[in-house]
C-alpha cells in the first residue's frame, strides 16, 4: 500500500469526521426551532381567543 492510498484514507476519515459533527450541530438547531415553533402555535392559540372575545363583546353574539 502506497503513501497516496494511505493520504486518500486519511483525507476521507477527517471528512467524514467533519461531516458527523456538522451533522450533529445541525440537528441541535432543528430541535431549537421545533420547540420556537411550537412555543409560537400556543401564542397564537392564546391571540385568537382573545379576539373572539373581542369580537364576540363588539357584535354582542357569540361566533361559531
Amino acid at each position: 500500500m502506497t503513501a497516496e492510498f494511505w493520504a486518500i484514507i486519511g483525507v476521507g476519515v477527517a471528512l467524514g469526521g467533519l461531516i458527523l459533527n456538522g451533522q450533529r450541530g445541525l440537528i441541535g438547531r432543528m430541535d431549537r426551532l421545533e420547540l420556537g415553533q411550537g412555543e409560537l402555535r400556543e401564542r397564537m392559540v392564546h391571540l385568537e381567543g382573545l379576539l373572539e372575545g373581542l369580537r364576540e363583546a363588539i357584535t354582542r353574539n357569540r361566533v361559531a
